[in-house]
């Protein structure tokens, strides 16, 4: 991270979960291409599959998508145009309403570290800085009361090929079961494209449930997440509508934590120079941090060693 978001960790003793909407990765929450066909074998509006067969506004979704052409028509004909556009409704609310609704902190877990992590995040900044930890001091650092934190690795698929777990036999799941459901908006989160797998992602994840009561007001249930919902009675583009509930997430959630619980390492970038040092370790002290965990970089080390072989 640059050294300003680390200032900002520092003066709030906090860790920062940043809006989904916000990422760069327009791909961010989305399903694969065969987790989309394993949706679009069932009809959302079959009494047997979900809650939404009451919804009027559902039905009037899809008459003004198929009306404006503005979701095209799958090329399987044998489907019928209401199963076909249901799914795809599916994945929209998926899109829509969980990414202005999850929060995430993300973190790099592997041995060694990666030169492609320090120039993307760090960009190549003489005073950008890593944090290192542990799973298990993570959580123990955690010290939210107003949220419950989902931790899990992320899973890299290739999205012309793969399910997205959790999506495999799509047309088996109860959607009555608001368990059921909420597993399948935890699912896009913690999946990406394979072209990422360098990440070696760890997320951190403020709970959907606690989200929605706090900035809907309601505790979720299955009935939450269909078009009834006030947030949904305009097109996508206007989710940030000043009129909309949804208006009242933030673009970021600071959680609170305990530094010395949480930081075991701090490493300084590859590109540091001589200036940075000394006032680095006396900002630390300043918050009480044991300037001994501080280090750096381990691509420096071995730059030299083969300079030195060389």
């Amino acid at each position: 991270m640059h050294i300003d978001k680390f200032l900002a960790m520092l003066s709030g003793e906090s860790l920062y979960f940043p809006n989904v909407y916000s990422y760069n990765d327009q791909f961010e929450g989305t399903l694969s291409n065969k987790s989309l066909d394993e949706i679009r074998k069932i009809s959302l509006l079959d009494e047997k599959n979900t809650l939404i067969k009451h919804d009027d506004a559902f039905y009037e979704r899809i008459e003004l998508l198929k009306d404006t052409k503005k979701i095209e028509l799958s090329k399987d004909t044998s489907s019928e145009p209401e199963k076909m556009e249901s799914g795809r409704i599916f994945e929209q609310l998926l899109r829509d309403f969980l990414s202005h609704l999850m929060y995430c902190n993300s973190w790099f877990q592997r041995e060694k570290e990666s030169h492609s992590m320090w120039a993307e995040y760090g960009d190549k900044s003489p005073t950008s800085i890593a944090i290192q930890t542990t799973v298990g001091d993570l959580i123990k650092s955690l010290e939210s009361d107003e949220y419950n934190i989902h931790i899990g690795k992320v899973k890299y698929k290739d999205y012309l090929t793969e399910d997205i777990g959790g999506y495999e036999d799509f047309p088996s799941k109860d959607l009555n079961d608001p368990d059921n459901v909420l597993k399948l908006f935890y699912a896009p989160f913690l999946h990406k494209r394979d072209v990422y797998q360098d990440e070696h992602e760890v997320r951190a994840i403020i709970s959907f449930e606690d989200v929605c009561e706090e900035f809907l007001g309601r505790v979720y249930t299955s009935e939450i997440p269909f078009y009834s919902d006030e947030m949904f009675r305009t097109d996508a583009s206007l989710l940030r509508d000043y009129k909309n509930p949804i208006n009242n997430a933030h673009n970021g959630i600071p959680i609170t934590v305990a530094l010395h619980k949480l930081l075991k390492k701090i490493v300084i970038s590859p590109t540091v120079n001589d200036y940075f040092n000394i006032p680095f370790e006396d900002l630390i002290k300043r918050y009480d941090i044991n300037p001994n965990i501080i280090s750096r970089s381990e691509i420096v080390d071995i730059q030299e060693k083969s300079q030195e072989e060389s």
